[in-house]
């Protein structure tokens, strides 16, 4: 009964992020009857399945109300609340999650929450836990959409963020912080001389805002992520340490028997305790469940087996938070339970060999290498398929790393935290050094391992040999075995055709307001600008190099710049630091970069590029000097046209001899769809099928016009806009061109309609 209505009630609420609509909050009626039909008729899997959508499609409704219900206040809302992030001085401007009790001066009925996003952009910085008194705009908490890179829609309901919000006034009403804030501002000045003291912020209070993105990717290509940063692997070194205290403390106390649960409480404590120093983050909570259940179980004398104690801690985790599905962290650390579970299960279970071991101490060191063999194995899909790739050394890293992290690293910063509390800055000094000193070892193997990142497989080959490794891990170490699922997978690599590469791909990426368009062929590309830039990173770290990654494309063949506006040219560095285009053009003069200019003609992959605008480059080039490309091949084409304007297109009209040279499949809208861009003349002369306009959405220059998004619907040609489709694909196919929109034909899910329809905020009857 356990197993079965534990196991069909988790999956019911896990499915709750492909669901491709939200059922009305009365189908809950009918759920529960269902659910005591099935559990009077001993049906645990109906039983569990009707518990597990009650209570998903309850929450699902609950949190699209109290969305529905922030967006609702439009301009210059008064809102009063308490800052839920931490402040770190060393990153200045940052976003923070405010959770508010007031709008409008009107205090929220206990039903209701709003939670909202806050991007804090100038001093004086608010620290948590203090009161604040905002004025704002609400935005809906919506995302850009592609093919791969951060998820932000997923990131807000995972934690329950109702919106965004644009900052226009803010007053401190209380200074009052955190202790974690007092701890953090204790730690900063500690911390900031040493040279991994981020990665001690990170063990110290879960804080992981001063780790750079190289850091992470050194991180992420040893497979070390998981290390640097207070998640279940933590919390249960924790639970250890105080279990080892614990015991050390009854040695000395009489009447021992009277202590004999000290361990298991002191355990308890420490592991709540380093919870509570990352804030109860949801990998936190989910360890503390599943520590919970064991120390009840050892408490009352019952034996828990670890796969009743997954499913079960699986079942208590999406009661407590049934958006847990929508969280990364959420799936690697159960897949990582699992994978202990199945070396829980090989250890427990392999068959004796009758010989006597001569060398005792060496069973230890082959249990755990053959834990981090299965771990290995266990993860390698979703290593596969959300990182796109797997660290060759991560097993032999992580069987040094781990121990060692655990039992010198942790230790010395819990005893650095505890000095800090007492204000033994002497002591705390110390300790710190030699917490830094013992990670000095560990980044250097995470340094050494930085060129043994194995992308995913793109054939069938490739994918047929990962699914051996990891169908021969799950069936069992035996090489005799190994013969058997060999013969299935070869049978399966001649049966399974790779599809036939497309003739050539056109993406328009969703980046906000800003574009970057990627034309590609034979898994190579060319990139026509690189989006906006921030304070920190932009928009070539954050989609363009993660879609490149996703692709395994290593190299850029070219980079194009249209102009010199930072929504454009932002990323220009970055990109050519990092993916070293073997040739770069742009209309402005530029060190390394040849003449995009009106006559010049290449060839590249069977494509040809035909530079239309301008007739010269500029020393700072404007919207007006935007270089204009038609690119064409296999009887496609494609117009990119940058921030070109009204007068700019007639120019470019005049100078053409031959007016059918504009004439395109695709036009990429100029400046964003601006009104001061697209008139009708040149919407004439290209004469195109698509328009499609790189947008974000609600964005302070309200683009696109919604007369010029007329005009080209009147001329009979589809409109399409990355704010509202998400990232757009065209691929060349035999029948001319096959359209892919994100939003609409790959991600329509119900939480994704729900942010993107404006209508459904601003017009609510409420």
């Amino acid at each position: 009964m356990t197993l079965t209505f534990t196991l069909t009630a988790a999956l019911a609420v896990l499915s709750l992020p492909w669901w491709p609509m939200l059922p009305p909050i009365w189908v809950c009626i009918m759920t529960v009857i269902v659910f005591v039909v099935g559990w009077k008729r001993r049906w645990w899997w109906l039983a569990g399945s009707a518990l597990g959508l009650t209570w998903a499609v309850l929450s699902a409704n609950l949190y699209q109300a109290d969305v529905i219900h922030v967006i609702s206040h439009q301009e210059d809302t008064t809102i009063s609340g308490t800052v839920g992030t931490l402040f770190s001085a060393k990153t200045g401007a940052q976003a923070i999650i405010f959770d508010v009790d007031k709008i409008n001066q009107t205090r929220l009925p206990p039903f209701r929450s709003a939670r909202v996003r806050v991007y804090w952009q100038s001093p004086p910085y608010p620290k948590q836990g203090e009161r604040w008194q905002l004025v704002v705009t609400f935005k809906p908490p919506y995302g850009r959409l592609n093919e791969a890179g951060f998820d932000a829609e997923k990131y807000y309901v995972a934690r329950r963020v109702h919106a965004k919000a644009r900052l226009k006034e803010a007053t401190r009403l209380t200074e009052q912080v955190s202790w974690r804030q007092q701890l953090l501002d204790t730690l900063s000045p500690a911390l900031s001389p040493l040279a991994f003291g981020p990665h001690l912020l990170a063990l110290s209070l879960g804080e992981r805002e001063w780790l750079t993105p190289a850091h992470w990717d050194s991180l992420t290509h040893s497979g070390l992520a998981h290390l640097m940063a207070i998640s279940g692997l933590h919390i249960g070194l924790a639970y250890g340490i105080g279990w080892q205290i614990g015991r050390w403390a009854r040695v000395f106390l009489p009447e021992r028997r009277l202590f004999l649960w000290l361990p298991l409480y002191v355990a308890m404590g420490v592991a709540s305790l380093y919870a509570a120093l990352a804030g109860f983050a949801l990998p936190t909570q989910r360890a503390l469940i599943a520590l919970m259940l064991v120390s009840i179980s050892k408490r009352l004398g019952a034996r828990i087996s670890p796969l009743n104690l997954l499913q079960l801690t699986l079942l208590l985790v999406l009661l407590r938070d049934p958006f847990a599905g929508f969280s990364m962290s959420f799936w690697l650390s159960f897949a990582a339970v699992g994978a202990l579970c199945m070396a829980h299960y090989s250890l427990t279970h392999a068959p004796s060999d009758g010989r006597i071991q001569t060398r005792p101490w060496l069973r230890p060191i082959k249990q755990l290498i053959g834990i981090q063999l299965i771990l290995l194995v266990g993860m390698l899909p979703l290593q596969l398929g959300l990182f796109a790739g797997i660290s060759a050394a991560a097993t032999p890293i992580n069987l040094v790393a781990v121990p060692w992290v655990g039992m010198v690293t942790v230790p010395l910063v819990f005893v650095g935290l505890l000095s800090e509390s007492l204000s033994l800055s002497w002591v705390a000094d110390w300790v710190w050094g030699g917490a830094n000193a013992s990670l000095q070892p560990v980044m250097a193997l995470a340094d050494l391992a930085a060129d043994t990142w194995l992308p995913a497989p793109v054939t069938s080959a490739g994918w047929a040999i990962s699914a051996m490794v990891l169908a021969w891990g799950l069936y069992g170490w035996r090489w005799h075995r190994l013969k058997a699922v060999m013969l299935v997978l070869v049978a399966a690599v001649v049966a399974w055709r790779d599809p036939k590469p497309v003739n050539w791909q056109i993406d328009v990426l969703d980046v906000g307001h800003g574009l970057a368009v990627l034309i590609s062929k034979n898994h190579r590309a060319v990139l026509y600008d690189t989006g906006n830039r921030w304070q920190v990173g932009g928009i070539a770290q954050a989609v363009i190099a993660p879609i490149l990654t996703h692709r395994q494309i290593r190299q850029l063949d070219g980079l194009i710049l249209s102009h010199g506006d930072s929504d454009h040219d932002g990323g220009a560095t970055f990109m050519s630091d990092t993916y070293s285009p073997q040739w770069r053009r742009a209309s402005e003069r530029r060190a390394g970069y040849q003449a995009c200019v009106a006559g010049e003609r290449w060839r590249w992959q069977g494509l040809t590029f035909s530079v239309l605008w301008p007739p010269a480059q500029k020393a700072r080039a404007d919207n007006d000097d935007s270089c204009v490309i038609r690119v064409s091949g296999d009887g496609r084409s494609l117009l990119l046209t940058g921030d070109i304007e009204a007068s700019g297109e007639a120019d470019l009209l005049a100078s053409l001899t031959d007016k059918r040279a504009l004439n395109s499949d695709i036009i990429l809208v100029p400046h964003h769809g601006s009104a001061s861009s697209s008139s009708s003349a040149f919407i004439r002369t290209v004469d195109p099928v698509w328009a499609v306009a790189s947008t974000g959405l609600l964005n302070p220059w309200q683009l696109p016009s919604p007369e010029v998004k007329l005009a080209y619907q009147n001329a009979g040609i589809t409109w399409l806009d990355t704010a509202a489709n998400g990232q757009v694909r065209w691929q060349g196919v035999d029948s001319g061109w096959q359209l892919t929109r994100w939003r609409q034909d790959r991600s329509d899910y119900w939480y994704r309609q729900m942010f993107k329809r404006r209508p459904v905020y601003l017009d609510a009857d409420l």
